[in-house]
């Protein structure tokens, strides 16, 4: 009997709420309106990266994200704002200048990281249809299936709003 008991009361702890850790999940869910850019990539969808050549996850990241850009999910676009003092480090970390497909700026006074809450590296924000819908913390696998599966998720769950009609 105390064995059955025992095995109950395990099986009861292992169920019960808040008593199991899980790892946290993969991105935070946003909303509301994304802040205007300065010259943003013509795109449905943006994955806006804040990033820097002088950052170990950053540099750790900056392979599968390179490999996203050349070939990103229909409808989205790779925006990366460096946090890099000039274009001069950024080149000769990626030896060369960076890919277009990168569409690669300085974020001088960290205008556009400000903009969006951003105070470490690297951090995504995912937009769609100007609004925010995705905050990624950390470096990614962005190349990987599993990751390019969530951000064409992510993006169709947004699908272009219809014009307001004028009244």
């Amino acid at each position: 009997m105390p064995r059955v008991v025992s095995a109950l009361i395990g099986a009861w702890v292992a169920l019960a709420p808040g008593c199991r850790s899980e790892p946290p999940p993969s991105y935070i869910r946003l909303e509301g309106a994304a802040p205007v850019l300065e010259d943003p990539p013509d795109a449905r969808a943006q994955l806006i990266v804040f990033w820097a050549s002088w950052c170990p996850p950053c540099r750790e990241e900056t392979p599968e994200l390179l490999a996203l850009a050349k070939n990103p999910p229909e409808e989205l676009q790779i925006l990366v704002f460096s946090h890099d003092a000039d274009m001069q480090g950024v080149e000769t970390f990626l030896g060369g200048p960076p890919a277009t497909a990168l569409h690669l700026r300085l974020d001088v006074g960290k205008r556009a990281a400000l903009s969006l809450g951003v105070d470490t590296l690297p951090t995504s924000i995912l937009v769609v249809d100007g609004r925010l819908v995705a905050r990624f913390q950390g470096p990614r696998e962005w190349n990987s299936r599993a990751m390019r599966r969530l951000l064409e998720k992510l993006t169709k769950e947004h699908p272009a709003r219809a014009p307001t009609p004028a009244h």
